[in-house]
């Protein structure tokens, strides 16, 4: 393009399927190699050192008979159809975890966001009726934990799931949504340039900074850094760590991250799955190193879309 900026077919090479990947190396299709030294200093609001977003992510797994693509975690593993153990392991998050997660988020005063799939909205209404009134900013999931993006993907099919999840997702949420965390963090090469393309303000499928960075080649997108490591899923399910030990986690990282801002404002956005952190034996521990996250004046807890709207007009 003539501006310099890439199409979703057209960002560094094409693959004979036509299919277009990210070029490999820092020099990245969706945005250059940046080392922290080289970047200017992030002022965050009222001198914070430290920006720290919770996202809830609430992705639902359809109770389908065809293996899915990518098998949503969950339970003991993946078993025949009907897999109890994975299906009720991830409907404790929507019966019961969310509002454990949400009643300790409203004792501590720190804001919330969420991530919805289009089967959370439509298939558990009371539930959303119950989110509206105190989720902060809702992101768009997909349309089912069971259905992520992938390269497979022709770029029509790819266009159509993310118009499609956005109008449905709409449709039952009045407050609408400004961010996409798509199911399993799933991407094809031109997944940026389709969801700036859809009118989203933020991505949150990438984890590579500590602060937000603008996607190059995709229009007002923004990349939103929601940390893997620190996610519950990583932590606790996939590497098996104890509640206490991921909790402490979170706060060495925090410790590291105050001190740094020092020199410039540094970003984490806590990624967490009500099915996993809503669980009774893992409540305590998180709530202790949220209320001391908190009670440090030096931490801004805000949510994704209110980070990258202060980074982009300090940009």
């Amino acid at each position: 393009m003539a501006d310099g900026r890439a199409s979703a077919t057209t960002m560094n090479v094409t693959s004979p399927d036509g299919l277009t990947p990210a070029g490999p190396g820092y020099d990245h299709g969706w945005f250059p190699w940046s080392p922290w030294p080289a970047r200017a200093p992030l002022s965050l609001p009222g001198g914070a050192r430290l920006a720290v977003s919770v996202v809830l992510d609430l992705g639902a797994v359809e109770w389908e008979r065809a293996a899915p693509v990518v098998p949503p975690p969950g339970g003991r593993g993946i078993a025949p159809y009907p897999d109890m153990p994975r299906l009720s392991h991830r409907e404790f998050g929507h019966r019961v975890g969310v509002f454990r997660l949400v009643r300790m988020a409203q004792d501590l005063g720190i804001p919330l966001a969420a991530a919805l799939d289009v089967l959370t909205v439509e298939h558990y209404g009371r539930l959303v009726d119950h989110l509206v009134p105190v989720i902060d900013e809702f992101l768009a999931g997909g349309l089912s934990a069971s259905r992520p993006i992938t390269s497979e993907m022709s770029e029509e099919e790819e266009r159509h799931y993310v118009t499609t999840s956005l109008e449905r997702l709409r449709a039952g949420l009045p407050t609408g949504t400004v961010g996409w965390l798509g199911p399993a963090r799933g991407e094809s090469a031109r997944t940026p340039a389709l969801l700036a393309e859809a009118g989203l303000r933020y991505v949150a499928d990438w984890c590579n900074d500590d602060r937000p960075y603008r996607m190059t080649g995709a229009g007002d997108l923004w990349s939103f850094p929601l940390s893997w490591e620190l996610s519950d899923l990583a932590a606790e399910f996939d590497r098996q760590v104890t509640p206490w030990t991921y909790a402490a986690s979170i706060g060495d990282a925090v410790d590291v991250l105050v001190e740094e801002g020092t020199r410039s404002g540094r970003v984490l956005g806590l990624h967490l799955h009500p099915w996993l952190s809503g669980q009774a034996f893992r409540a305590s521990s998180l709530e202790d190193v949220l209320r001391r996250m908190r009670a440090d004046e030096r931490i801004w807890f805000a949510t994704p879309g209110e980070i990258v709207e202060w980074c982009a007009k300090a940009d």
